[in-house]
């Protein structure tokens, strides 16, 4: 938008007069000349020929009040233009993810997403790596953890649980959980660790009832670098494995994992949606949190 100076010589000139200038602007009459007076000043140039009947433009009155109508033109289209951008999510959007995450949650979420705003344009990263989101163009971050001091804005969105897996055929071969069997049998299991695991993995498991948790140490025999590794390993019945709730939701609704209920492990991991937006965050990527959320909470 022009400035007040600026702003007063447009007005002035499609008023017609200081009288009528002063009254569009809400200002009184000396305001308006003593503004007129200061913009040419400034410029050092004459803007206009005034007296008490008359008003016109100099030559390069004429010509500054042309630009000034482009400037005010220009400056209407772009509020326009943001306040679409506001009001109807379109156009390109980039969202990174860990690998876990995409199937589940944030195809879900496009999906809906996109049958509201057909005219978005999504772009999905799939890494378990936090990405810098500001260098690499990034709109919004679905992170999992601690987060480190950052200028990011975050928005905690859910929570994830690690809950000990197995498959149904291993789970096929085991002793009643009520009996002390059951126990033994869980600790020979052979155990599939993710690398960033140690060598000795301790876990908790109630097994329900009034039974109290018990402590289970495990030395991996596989590692996987990825959860989807570890996951794939546990489906072929190759051992029991901790994974994250969410990323295998859907392995669980079609049976080919079970998990090994009231497992104990840790205190829920939060999940977290990032971006560099401060407060202005664009509806686009307001949407698409709402939308992972939500799918978050159906699947939580």
């Amino acid at each position: 938008m022009l400035s007040t100076l600026p702003l007063t010589f447009v007005t002035l000139v499609e008023a017609g007069s200081i009288t009528g200038a002063a009254d569009e602007l809400s200002i009184a009459k000396s305001a308006v000349s003593q503004n007129l007076k200061r913009l040419e000043e400034q410029l050092n140039v004459k803007l206009a020929v005034r007296t008490t009947r008359r008003f016109s433009l100099t030559p390069a009155g004429e010509r500054y009040y042309q630009k000034c109508k482009e400037i005010l033109a220009l400056s209407q289209i772009a509020k326009t233009e943001m306040e679409a951008f506001g009001a109807t999510p379109s156009g390109p959007l980039t969202i990174t993810a860990p690998h876990a995450f995409i199937t589940p949650i944030i195809v879900p979420a496009i999906s809906r997403l996109l049958k509201l705003y057909p005219d978005l344009t999504p772009n999905v990263i799939a890494d378990d790596k936090r990405l810098n989101l500001v260098a690499e163009g990034i709109d919004l971050s679905i992170t999992v953890g601690t987060l480190p001091d950052s200028d990011l804005r975050a928005r905690r969105i859910g929570e994830l649980y690690d809950v000990l897996y197995i498959a149904p055929s291993l789970l096929a071969h085991a002793p009643d959980k009520r009996t002390p069997e059951f126990i033994d049998w869980l600790k020979s299991l052979p155990y599939i660790a993710h690398s960033r695991e140690t060598q000795i993995v301790e876990h908790l498991v109630k097994l329900g009832g009034d039974q109290e948790e018990v402590s289970l140490e495990f030395k991996p025999r596989l590692h996987g670098n990825t959860i989807e590794t570890v996951t794939a390993f546990a489906k072929q019945g190759l051992g029991i494995a901790l994974l994250p709730n969410i990323g295998v939701l859907d392995d669980v609704r079609a049976g080919d994992l079970v998990p090994l209920h009231e497992t104990s492990n840790s205190d829920p991991t939060p999940i977290y949606a990032l971006h560099a937006y401060d407060n202005l965050l664009p509806k686009s990527i307001d949407e698409t949190i709402e939308a992972i959320q939500k799918v978050l909470k159906s699947n939580s």
